[in-house]
């Protein structure tokens, strides 16, 4: 079972892959060292609550998706993330959240 900090830097390094962007750039995007981003990126270490809420701003996620372990389908994760988008601007992200994993559920249970 893997602990927090690789958990937390799968879903990061997946997240900067998705988005296109290098250690570099995602470092200046969130105004924190590029040290400290490449500790988390590693599994070194668990960045501060300031900081898991200003990844989760950037990447439109929560805090629990960071830190949290999902299925490795990254195609079915990207379905539900679009439907998810589609969804009234109103919605909270608590909902929408809520929505991909129902979708994501569906999914599963269908194979």
């Amino acid at each position: 079972m893997e602990g927090i900090n690789e958990i937390f830097a799968k879903n990061l390094n997946d997240l900067m892959k998705r988005n296109g962007e290098n250690l570099s750039e995602l470092s200046d995007r969130i105004d924190v060292a590029y040290s400290t981003v490449s500790d988390w990126q590693h599994g070194k270490k668990m960045p501060r609550s300031g900081s898991l809420q200003k990844l989760a701003d950037h990447y439109k996620v929560n805090i629990s998706y960071l830190t949290s372990e999902h299925n490795d389908d990254s195609k079915l994760n990207s379905t539900a993330q679009t439907v998810a988008a589609h969804i009234d601007d109103d919605t909270p992200e608590e909902e929408r959240q809520q929505i991909i994993n129902f979708i994501e559920n569906l999914k599963k249970a269908r194979k």
